[in-house]
């Protein structure tokens, strides 16, 4: 299985590290699908007791053989090029569900249009993600800031730490901190 967008593997390495040193043994944490969360997942092999909730079926594989991790998939539709599960009956699966820090994936960030994504089908979907976590964590590469997507998720608020690598222009960063938004560059 291999994801199918794998465009600046290295900023996505270096974002999946920075991301992971924030996530200690014994906390739930949810992982979204994709290219950069699949990094944050190769660096949390070391950790302890972690109780990890993902729709993305390679991060699954990848965890939930590790001694004392517990993994959590909701049901769903296979969406291939992500290796993820979505759809209602995932939406569903997060109505009761509460973690501590949510590693959130996005398609583009648009300092007009917010978080974006290039399709319907994981809206409501991310929406439920958010809202079952205290803590959001926006993981995207430089690449990604002022591109607009064709779905909108919300506003950069829905957010409270975006990890980014250090190809963000001053102007960006400048913008994403005065919105409130805590800066990480990995």
């Amino acid at each position: 299985m291999s994801l199918q967008h794998m465009e600046n593997m290295e900023k996505k390495r270096k974002i999946g590290a920075r991301a992971a040193a924030l996530v200690r043994d014994g906390e739930t944490i949810i992982l979204d699908s994709g290219s950069t969360t699949t990094e944050v997942a190769h660096c949390l092999l070391d950790r302890q007791e972690l109780t990890v909730i993902t729709n993305a079926l390679n991060i699954a594989l990848m965890l939930g053989g590790v001694p004392g991790y517990s993994v959590h998939m909701p049901g769903g539709q296979f969406k291939a090029p992500t290796l993820s599960l979505s759809g209602e009956k995932s939406v569903e699966f997060f109505d009761d569900i509460f973690a501590g820090k949510l590693f959130l994936a996005t398609g583009g960030v648009s300092f007009d249009a917010g978080l974006t994504l290039p399709s319907l089908a994981d809206l409501r979907l991310k929406q439920a993600m958010i809202e079952s976590a205290s803590h959001v964590y926006l993981v995207a590469d430089s690449t990604k800031i002022d591109r607009t997507s064709f779905a909108r998720l919300g506003a950069l608020d829905l957010v409270q730490t975006f990890i980014t690598d250090d190809g963000i222009s001053d102007k960006a960063a400048r913008e994403i901190e005065n919105r409130g938004i805590e800066l990480l560059i990995a």
